[in-house]
């Protein structure tokens, strides 16, 4: 995937940034790199960690397996220098997630590595705040690559991403999802799976009331009245696919 260059409107601190995380610090001391790896695959993981650990010695590396998990990781673990996550992870749609993460850490680089190479899930990537996307078939050749880049304070998407408008972006590029809490998301995503209240409330371990507390909450966020047009709005808010309770 050829990427697009364009500065940040943060370049001139993430170059800065970039200079230390690199190994290069202005009295010519060395800085130790912290990195989130995202996925909820544990061996996808592993191999993330290693490939990067590999090119930043002494390079730290957090692990996450949901969107929740980087919020935990990066109000927990100190300052993160660069974000690493899957596009798809259950907890959470994938523009919530992203534009939470991008909230709690707008300075943090954040590449995006995705199963899906349609143009929908870059665009949803490039509207969150993301600096970078790419294929997960292609991710070991492409990943130390688009590192260096977006430490340099580029964004890296297909040219097509960048310089055609969109019809479903707002000013801020802001989708009915950023509404809700990141807990009433993650029962968003559940539903949107076919999971019935009991299910939901086995999967997160709360009460089935309380899920129906959240369901409706939901419902009135996004302006709708049952579980099939929620799931038909969280589609339609993040190009992912739904499978509504009847």
């Amino acid at each position: 995937m050829e990427g697009a260059r364009q500065n940040s409107p943060c370049s001139d601190q993430m170059w800065y940034s970039a200079r230390r995380r690199c190994g290069t610090s202005d009295n010519g001391g060395s800085w130790k790199m912290r990195v989130v790896v995202a996925d909820d695959h544990a061996l996808v993981r592993d191999g993330l960690r290693l490939l990067v650990q590999s090119a930043y010695r002494g390079c730290e590396v957090v692990e996450a397996a949901s969107f929740g998990d980087i919020l935990s990781a990066l109000r927990d673990e100190g300052t993160i220098d660069l974000i690493i996550a899957d596009f798809t992870m259950e907890d959470m749609h994938a523009s919530a997630g992203l534009r939470a993460v991008k909230r709690s850490a707008p300075l943090a680089p954040l590449i995006v590595i995705s199963a899906r190479d349609d143009m929908d899930a870059q665009r949803i990537t490039y509207k969150s705040g993301a600096a970078a996307f790419i294929e997960k078939t292609r991710a070991h050749e492409k990943v130390l690559e688009t590192i260096e880049r977006v430490l340099a304070g580029e964004r890296v998407f297909a040219p097509g991403i960048t310089s055609t408008p969109q019809k479903r972006d707002t000013d801020d590029g802001a989708t009915p999802l950023d509404e809700l809490t990141p807990r009433q998301q993650q029962v968003l995503a559940l539903l949107g799976r076919g999971l019935s209240n009991k299910e939901i409330a086995i999967e997160i371990g709360i009460e089935a009331g309380t899920v129906k507390v959240y369901v409706n909450a939901i419902f009135k966020a996004l302006g709708v009245h049952n579980r099939t047009q929620a799931a038909l709005v969280a589609k339609q808010a993040t190009g992912e696919a739904a499978k509504p309770t009847p």
